[in-house]
C-alpha cells in the first residue's frame, strides 16, 4: 500500500482550495494524525528529544513548582480535589519530577494531575502514578467547570498554530501557503493575499515590510483556560515579547521560509531549517506576543529566574550545595543528585537563556 505523506495531502487540499493559512499548514505539520511532527513520536528531551525545556534541564525546576503548588493551594484554603492541569504535558517528565518531590498537597491526598497531551506517542509516556490522569482533551476526563487549582502551560503557546501577516505600502496582507516552482524545484511557498479586518484587528501600526505572527490559538486558550477554573492560577512560561518587537526579528528580505527571526525550527536540537520543506520532519514554533495573548485578560508577568526565585529555587540549591560540600567524597547518587541541582540550577536562572523567560500569572476570581 502506497503511503500518503503529510506533505502530499496538503498539497491536494491546496490544489483542491487554492492557497491555506500558515494556521492550518502549521497545525498539519505538527499534529496531522499520520504523519504529524508530534503524532510519529516528536518531543522535547535530551538524546532522544529534538528540543530542551526546563522540565528537561533535570528535574530541579519540578521540585520549585511542587513548592509553588503548595503555597497556592494554602491560598485556596487547602480544597480537595485541588486540581493541576498541565497543559501540553508532552511526554509527562514536569509531572514525574512534581511527583518525585512529594508537595504536601499530594500527600494529603489532594493533589489531582491532568496531564493533557494531543499525541498518543507521548501519553504512552506518561507516568504511572495514581494522582496523574493522562488525557488528549480536558474534556476526556473532566464533564465540569469551575474548578480549584491551577492550569500550567511551559512552552505550550509558542506551539499552537499561527498566521502570518505582512505589511505592505496598502496595508496589510495575509500571507498564505500555495504550492509553486522555486529553484527549479516544486514545493511550497508563501503567496499575498488581502488580510481580512478580523485577521489584523488589534494590530499595531507597524512599518511597511513588518511581518508578524497573529496568535489566535493562543488567545482561545487563555479564554479556556480561564473558562476551566473557577478558583485558583494560569501559569504560563515561554519565549517571547510584544508584536512590535517580534516585527524587528524578522528581516523580510530573508528567506521567508527559513527558522529565523521570531520563527523557530527544531530537529534533533538543531535549528535553521525550513519550516516549509518535508511538513512534519520538524518542530514548529513561533515566539508568543505577548499583548496578543493578553488582550483580553492582562496577566502578571515577570521573568522565569524571578518567578523561581519567589517560588524558592535558591534554597533548594542551597541544600544541592551542602549536600555536594558533605558527600562529593563518597560520589553516591545522593551526592551526584546534588550536584546536578547546582548546573540545573545555571541554566534555568541563566539570564541569557531560560533566566529570560517570560512567566505570565493570571489569577482567576
Amino acid at each position: 500500500m502506497l503511503l500518503v505523506t503529510v506533505g502530499q495531502r496538503l498539497a491536494s487540499r491546496i490544489a483542491a482550495r487554492g492557497p491555506i493559512p500558515v494556521s492550518e499548514f502549521v497545525e498539519a505539520c505538527l499534529y496531522d494524525i499520520d504523519g504529524g511532527f508530534y503524532m510519529r513520536g516528536g518531543r522535547a528531551g535530551g538524546r532522544s528529544g529534538h528540543f530542551l525545556t526546563a522540565p528537561e534541564v533535570g528535574p530541579l525546576f519540578g521540585a520549585v513548582l511542587a513548592r509553588a503548588l503548595d503555597g497556592w493551594w494554602a491560598e485556596l484554603g487547602e480544597p480537595d480535589p485541588f486540581t493541576v492541569i498541565d497543559w501540553g504535558a508532552g511526554p509527562g517528565t514536569l509531572a514525574r519530577s512534581v511527583m518525585a518531590a512529594e508537595p504536601r498537597c499530594l500527600s494529603a491526598g489532594a493533589l489531582e494531575w491532568i496531564a493533557l497531551e494531543l499525541s498518543p506517542a507521548q501519553r504512552a509516556l506518561h507516568p504511572d502514578h495514581p494522582a496523574v490522569k493522562s488525557a488528549a482533551r480536558l474534556s476526556d476526563v473532566l464533564s465540569r467547570g469551575g474548578l480549584a487549582g491551577v492550569v500550567v502551560a511551559n512552552e505550550l503557546l509558542d506551539n499552537l498554530p499561527f498566521d502570518i501577516v505582512h505589511r505592505t505600502r496598502s496595508g496589510w496582507e495575509e500571507l498564505r501557503v500555495a504550492v509553486g516552482e522555486a529553484s527549479g524545484r516544486r514545493g511550497f511557498s508563501l503567496v499575498g493575499v488581502p488580510a481580512s479586518a478580523e485577521l489584523v484587528a488589534g494590530l499595531p501600526d507597524l512599518a511597511v515590510g513588518a511581518r508578524v505572527p497573529v496568535q489566535r490559538a493562543a488567545r482561545h486558550w487563555v479564554a479556556d483556560a480561564h473558562q476551566a477554573l473557577g478558583a485558583g492560577w494560569i501559569v504560563a512560561l515561554d519565549y517571547g515579547a510584544d508584536t512590535r518587537t517580534l516585527a524587528g526579528r524578522a528581516d523580510p528580505s530573508d528567506d521567508p521560509g527559513a527558522g529565523t527571526g521570531w520563527l523557530r525550527t527544531h530537529r534533533h536540537h538543531r535549528g535553521g531549517s525550513s519550516w516549509l520543506a518535508e511538513p512534519g520532519s520538524c518542530d514548529i514554533a513561533a515566539d508568543v506576543a505577548m499583548d496578543q495573548i493578553q488582550a483580553a485578560h492582562r496577566a502578571d508577568v515577570c521573568s522565569q529566574a524571578e518567578f523561581l526565585r519567589a517560588h524558592g529555587v535558591d534554597e533548594l540549591v542551597a541544600e544541592g550545595q551542602a549536600a555536594w560540600a558533605e558527600r562529593s567524597g563518597v560520589g553516591d547518587l545522593d551526592a551526584m543528585k546534588a550536584r546536578s541541582r547546582i548546573r540545573e540550577a545555571e541554566a534555568l536562572l541563566d539570564p541569557t537563556g531560560m533566566g529570560a523567560f517570560s512567566v505570565l500569572v493570571w489569577s482567576v476570581d
